[in-house]
């Protein structure tokens, strides 16, 4: 899989989508005409004749304004005055139908997960079935690249989980209390499953399409509406309050609305079906290709397949709360009966994952043993400093989206080498942005003046418990190997996600105070302002957009590549040089313009804006990174990490670069 081609073929699959939806729109416009019009007909062939009837009786027939224009159009099948007022129907009810339920899931996996009825879990949880959920999931993001994402709890006893959201760096993970309560491997196969869909690009296309089949059956419901209340009120009520002379003309319209009423509903309910069967045949092949991913990511076939024979071996009806019909493509499996299956047949993925063997499931345990840390036999310090081929950074860019599990190992290790105090600081929104200004200090010079300066902002921008904390996490930070800084930061991503607008800005200038207290800003501090913005632009409005290249944005791009020029240690000079020869690479001209002269506050705004760029052109962006690394011919381990940094900006799941060393 190429992570970029899929993320940007994501994006015009969503473009078809809407190309489809008009095209739909269009169709039903000409069936309503064609019904309207023919209803207009038959009510101006019946007015004709009661005219005619009242004549031969000596009589005079009094039509309405209605009455009178269907007569007039009697004879033609062509009204432009009609087409016109049900295109504007149309667009009304189904438009209007799409576009409420795309605002509602705007927020992402976050909205989906609470219309199911889904409940955060905390990133401190002291459950321990909840909290080897959070380490999976953590494990796999972090050897993935992408950032940790939130976790809910499904409160419903069957198996079953989701990935929801519309970019990857603001997905949100949806697993059932049933799902939770699975073995490790089992869960991590389920996990694995669900980050295949993130970084396919699935999600992006489950949520349109949600939105597109709202708006289709908007119209059914309305014809509904027309022909069981409105038509069925107006013939109960003998016509509504005509006069006994005309009861037959009450009698007419409240059946003509009736009929009406049942053919808009059919349009929709057709339209709706066409829907459904899409969605159908699009999810059951998206299912088998990350049943096949998940594999890929453990290489442990038995995990995933355990699952879904532990599914065929006790099917529950699930409990689910609110509308989990029109979710059924985005779940592990399907979670309500439905006349489209949105998922092959167990057995045939069973069958697919095994080649045909035979999978025996243990009876699950009430309650699980709290979760252990991995082994930490292998040595893990001094690898920052480890240089690493530069193949081996453009092979982690190459392998976006794909994972394995050498790098779930690593990570589990470098997870387990960071000290409990740490980890449980990373969990803890309070404790967070404390935890990030410890790192912070940790990597400043320990000059009287610097500290003076750091430890008056951090009193002034933290309440006091926050202050107090920084000092407490001080010596363990000091004693953390520096290869896990990085995958400790990341941990701390769901926390800083947790803070309100008014703490998330206090993080964001308390971040610029620490790395401006000494005057110079050193490769790590320029890494935790990357990552921390990151963090922070996740957590404001979500763009969906993807569609800007480089050239639209040279300023922004400019900024990032002087950042990563700046963070390699090199003087003036060379970064001037370094940067000017990734533009050259890039083909993009900049005016004049000196490297030296990049703040945490554009670094703010270029974060926010490389993140609408084209997944092909963030893949570009990425080379031009690894080239200004590469400019002294020598990559280490803490270089790569800014190189993963900005990856992180990019949204693009790079994952860590595993020394041989380590992996022997």
């Amino acid at each position: 899989m190429n992570f970029f081609e899929a993320q940007d073929k994501a994006h015009r699959r969503t473009g078809f989508l809407i190309g489809m939806l008009t095209a739909g729109l269009i169709a039903m416009t000409v069936g309503l005409y064609f019904v309207v019009m023919l209803t207009v007909h038959l009510v101006g062939g019946w007015t004709a004749m009661e005219e005619s009837r009242a004549a031969k009786d000596g009589g005079r027939y009094r039509p309405d304004a209605i009455e009178r224009w269907a007569e007039i159009e009697l004879g033609t099948w062509w009204s432009i005055d009609v087409l016109l007022v049900t295109f504007g129907i149309m667009l009304l009810l189904v438009g209007g139908g799409f576009l409420f339920r795309y605002l509602q899931l705007r927020r992402g996996g976050q909205a989906v997960a609470e219309m199911m009825g889904g409940v955060r879990l905390l990133p401190d949880t002291s459950d321990s079935q909840q909290r080897r959920a959070l380490n999976v999931v953590e494990e796999m993001s972090i050897a993935s690249g992408v950032p940790v994402p939130p976790v809910y709890e499904i409160p419903d006893d069957s198996i079953n989980a989701f990935a929801a959201g519309h970019t990857v760096d603001q997905a949100a993970i949806g697993l059932t209390r049933g799902c939770i309560s699975l073995p490790r491997e089992e869960l991590q196969g389920v996990v694995a499953h669900e980050f295949s869909h993130i970084f396919n690009g699935d999600m992006r296309l489950n949520l349109r399409l949600i939105a597109v089949i709202n708006g289709v059956m908007v119209l059914g419901i309305t014809g509904l509406l027309m022909a069981r209340y409105v038509g069925w009120s107006i013939l109960m009520s003998g016509g509504g309050r005509r006069s006994s002379n005309d009861k037959g003309s009450g009698l007419m319209i409240a059946v003509g609305i009736i009929v009406l009423g049942w053919m808009i509903a059919a349009i929709g309910f057709m339209g709706t079906l066409v829907a459904r069967i899409i969605q159908a045949a699009i999810s059951r092949q998206r299912e088998f290709l990350a049943d096949a991913s998940a594999v890929q990511f453990t290489r442990n076939p038995d995990g995933i397949a355990g699952a879904l024979a532990r599914i065929a071996k006790r099917p529950m009806k699930t409990r689910i709360a609110g509308e989990a019909s029109q979710f059924n493509h985005m779940f592990f499996s399907q979670a309500v009966p439905a006349l489209f299956a949105t998922h092959p047949p167990l057995d045939l993925r069973i069958s697919r994952i095994t080649g045909g063997r035979a999978i025996d499931v243990s009876p699950l345990a009430e309650k699980d043993a709290p979760e252990e840390s991995a082994s930490t036999d292998s040595p893990m310090s001094g690898l920052a400093a480890t240089a690493v081929a530069i193949g081996h950074v453009h092979q982690a860019i190459a392998s976006a989206g794909d994972i394995n599990k050498a790098p779930v190992d690593w990570t589990r290790q470098m997870i387990a080498s960071i000290p409990l105090v740490l980890r449980d600081a990373a969990h803890t929104p309070q404790a967070a942005r404390a935890l990030i200004a410890a790192m912070l200090i940790e990597d400043s010079p320990k000059d009287d003046e610097v500290v003076s300066r750091q430890q008056e902002a951090i009193h002034r921008l933290l309440p006091s418990h926050e202050a107090t904390r920084v000092a407490d996490l001080a010596p363990s930070v000091a004693n953390l190997d520096a290869a896990a800084r990085i995958p400790l930061l990341d941990l701390t991503s769901a926390a800083v996600q947790s803070l309100s607008p008014t703490q998330s800005q206090e993080l964001r200038t308390l971040v610029e105070a620490l790395v401006a207290a000494d005057r110079k800003v050193s490769r790590f501090e320029w890494v935790v302002a990357l990552i921390v913005d990151a963090m922070l632009d996740r957590g404001g409005e979500p763009s969906h957009s993807a569609r800007r290249t480089i050239n639209s944005m040279t300023s922004s791009v400019w900024s990032i590549l002087s950042v990563v020029a700046f963070a390699g240690g090199m003087d003036e000079q060379e970064v001037n040089a370094a940067v000017q020869a990734a533009c050259d690479q890039l083909g993009m001209k900049v005016k004049d313009k000196g490297a030296s002269g990049v703040s945490l506050a554009a670094l703010g705004e270029a974060v926010h804006d490389l993140r609408s760029l084209k997944f092909s052109e963030r893949r570009r962006l990425l080379e031009a990174v690894v080239s200004i690394v590469d400019h002294d011919g020598q990559t280490t381990i803490a270089e790569a990490e800014i190189v993963r940094a900005v990856a992180e900006v990019l949204a693009v799941p790079m994952p860590p670069i595993v020394p041989d060393s380590a992996l022997g």
